[in-house]
């Protein structure tokens, strides 16, 4: 064994047990709390996304058998710490064996706050994704070979099957994965044509059409609402917005680490300037996979609102890019780039420090003063707060038991999937109570489906509505004929007041009332 291998083993390690603790130490965000209920109430495929994640929390916690924050998130450490390996080899095989640049990419897969926040630690589609996409990346890398098809054609096609999989796979956990083909395709027809003669690549391609097979008929069977949600998402408005291109930007830049980012573009102008010590070919096809995703999210975000991590798995693909280009200046020598000992150490600091601030709020982010506004700057608070609401609202619930002025058989009713979620598995599954959602597709997502799974909205049923100053709702926009009682519901943290939760009676559901 390597000194590098028993480094990398070294870092997922420890990679995964400060990952383990940050899992278990906060609460869910809204995201998180929301794809619990893929696997509470699996399917094929979903209104948001593919099924994969539902799949890999019920298979890490035993079908919610374990159900805690560490044990729904535990997919994530585990595959978390797979990816890092993965790197390594992507890494290692880029430059052509060479370890100590596959040591240089695990590093740098680590520092980044997509690859260890979003894909290894909080449960999100992006968790899987990142494990098929690398796996997949590490395939096509194999059978590529550094100067196109291998000497054994034999190896070559198999690992050109197995990417066919891993591909699929990634497909069943988020829409963009389509792009590794996008990817490899280009590359064989811009670097090695060869491949087109081989019945490996249209098998391959047909493996991956198979794993799409449930997303396809789940959409058939649902209108197709699925693809339809996101295409909506991306579809032009014919009006530019400098600021949501900057707000993309700014995004990215932090996501994937500051000092990645930075290196990732010194990287790519060195590749295409031809200042790599590698075969060109050895790493054409990573930017032919990154490069079309990471640009039609810039081009999208001029008009439409984009979120940063929805390129993320372009930012991981350029990687080994980045560690190459790290340990250029080193000519050979046995250090490692201050670069990749920056990046590190910039997450190494801002993980445990971002914790602490979830915990405790000790940098005062939000500076509302008005009762039903409170907290609304301070997005730390998506995931703190839901088990004061929990005791508050048993407590009212009881009080109005106890009273005769509520039923046990009363739904909480929300009015979007989130804060829909975080009531769900915070407040009303505890308790054994019901929650529906009220309101159109496009805000209910999931909770469509599941409302039936529940019986269903019945005309004139009465409940309980809980929202916060957060994100406030006034109860009589609601589609019920009456509202009465407000119970507030303080959320202390460290001592501060810091938002309020509002639960109210509405009375007499009225469904010709709810947008569709």
């Amino acid at each position: 064994m390597s000194r590098y291998t028993r480094y990398v083993l070294i870092l997922m390690a420890l990679s995964a047990t400060v990952r383990a603790l940050c899992a278990a130490l906060i609460e869910f965000g809204n995201d998180e709390v929301y794809y619990r209920l893929y696997a509470l109430f699996p399917d094929w495929s979903h209104f948001d996304h593919p099924g994969m994640v539902g799949w890999m929390i019920q298979l890490f916690t035993l079908n919610l058998a374990w159900d805690s924050e560490l044990a729904i998130r535990m997919a994530s450490i585990v595959l978390g710490t797979v990816n890092i390996w993965l790197m390594y080899q992507l890494g290692t095989g880029l430059a052509g064996g060479d370890r100590r640049t596959g040591w240089a990419s695990a590093l740098l897969y680590v520092s980044s706050l997509y690859a260890t926040v979003i894909c290894g630690t909080f449960i999100m589609p992006d968790t899987p994704q990142a494990t098929f996409w690398i796996a997949a990346l590490l395939c096509f890398q194999r059978a590529f070979g550094r100067n196109g098809i291998t000497e054994d054609a034999g190896t070559s096609g198999r690992w050109m099957l197995a990417a066919g999989l891993a591909c699929g796979l990634a497909f069943l956990s988020k829409y963009t994965s389509v792009f590794l083909w996008t990817g490899a395709g280009l590359y064989i027809l811009f670097h090695d044509r060869r491949w087109l003669r081989r019945w490996q690549l249209y098998a391959a391609v047909l493996i991956t059409a198979a794993c799409m097979l449930p997303v396809l008929v789940w959409n058939l069977q649902n209108d197709f609402i699925s693809f339809t949600f996101h295409s909506e998402r991306v579809v032009s408005q014919h009006q530019l917005h400098p600021e949501y291109f900057g707000r993309e930007i700014a995004g990215e830049f932090f996501y994937n680490n500051p000092i990645l980012f930075v290196l990732t573009i010194v990287a790519v102008v060195l590749f295409l300037r031809r200042r790599l010590d590698f075969d060109r070919r050895a790493g054409a096809w990573l930017l032919w996979t990154a490069l079309p995703l990471i640009l039609i999210f810039w081009v999208v975000s001029w008009q439409r609102v984009t979120l940063p991590h929805w390129s993320g798995p372009a930012f991981v693909t350029l990687v080994p890019l980045a560690a190459a280009a790290a340990l250029k200046p080193l000519r050979g020598g046995e250090g490692m780039s201050r670069w990749v000992t920056a990046a590190v150490g910039f997450t190494a600091v801002l993980l445990p420090l971002a914790v602490v601030e979830i915990r405790t709020g000790v940098v005062p982010l939000d500076h509302h003063v008005e009762d039903n506004r409170m907290g609304r700057d301070d997005f730390t608070l998506d995931m703190y707060g839901w088990d004061q609401l929990r005791d508050g609202f048993a407590e009212v619930r009881e009080e109005a038991l106890a009273g005769g002025r509520a039923s046990e058989d009363d739904p909480v009713y929300s009015n979007k999937w989130f804060p829909a979620a975080n009531i769900d598995y915070y407040v009303t599954s505890p308790l054994g109570v019901r929650l529906l959602c009220v309101g159109p597709m496009e805000d209910i997502h999931k909770y469509w489906w599941i409302n039936q799974e529940r019986g269903g909205l019945q005309e004139g049923q009465d409940g309980w509505f809980i929202t916060s100053s957060r994100n406030f709702r006034e109860p009589s926009e609601m589609p019920f004929d009456g509202v009465s009682g407000c119970d507030t519901v303080k959320v202390m943290r460290c001592g501060r007041h810091v938002y309020n939760f509002y639960i109210y009676r509405v009375e007499n559901l009225q469904l010709d009332k709810i947008e569709q």
